[in-house]
């Protein structure tokens, strides 16, 4: 199913936001929601990283699960939730 524009500049947001995380360093869904101007939203950041594709899903795809470092994203128990 093809994504409204909204929700494709939100997914496009929340990857751009999550790929300047440092290495080493981790953020949480809260923060990375507030920092986009949507402190309600921290589990619509998840929705994305449940969604990200995998590199063998769409290889030319600009945001997959090698280029997201979605493991640096923890939940607010401070894990990292199951995709």
């Amino acid at each position: 199913m093809a994504r409204s524009d909204e929700a494709e500049m939100w997914y496009t947001a929340v990857y751009k936001a999550i790929q300047q995380i440092p290495p080493g360093r981790v953020t949480s869904y809260g923060h990375i929601a507030s920092l986009l101007g949507y402190p309600e939203r921290p589990r619509q950041v998840g929705v994305c990283l449940k969604y990200l594709p995998d590199t063998t899903d769409q290889p030319d795809a600009r945001f997959n699960s090698s280029t997201v470092p979605w493991q640096r994203v923890i939940n607010s128990k401070g894990t990292i939730s199951p995709r």
